[in-house]
């Protein structure tokens, strides 16, 4: 699985836990890697649009039927028929989900069928007060 960054130039300045932002960022990575197919690809493109920062963590994996998008953040929700090929609690998600919130930011995803499946992650820009 090849992995890509887009990152901006100039740094981005947020007023978060970097412990707690870092497993939320580890958590959606390391799902991709889970779900997606050998040789696929993940991109993370870190963008900027006042007065949030977004960072994406985007598949080439399975993606997800859209009647299931909204359950995905649901504490010990897994999608059905993966459980057995696929390890985990279904706890991954919904931490992500409460960490971002408690950052004041939300939590996003998007999916096709067969193609993969886009996160992004919205904080909000550190305004200096």
């Amino acid at each position: 699985i090849k992995i890509a960054s887009n990152l901006p130039l100039e740094p981005i300045i947020l007023f978060a836990d970097k412990d707690k932002i870092k497993q939320v960022i580890l958590n959606l990575l390391n799902n991709a890697v889970k779900y997606n197919r050998p040789g696929g690809h993940i991109t993370v493109p870190v963008s900027m649009t006042p007065p949030y920062v977004s960072m994406s963590v985007q598949d080439t994996g399975m993606g997800i039927p859209s009647e299931l998008l909204s359950r995905l953040f649901e504490r010990f929700y897994r999608i059905p028929n993966t459980e057995r090929q696929i390890k985990g609690t279904g706890l991954g998600l919904a931490i992500c989900k409460h960490i971002v919130e408690a950052h004041k930011g939300k939590i996003t995803v998007s999916s096709n069928l067969g193609q993969g499946s886009t996160f992004t992650v919205f904080l909000p820009i550190y305004q200096g007060n």
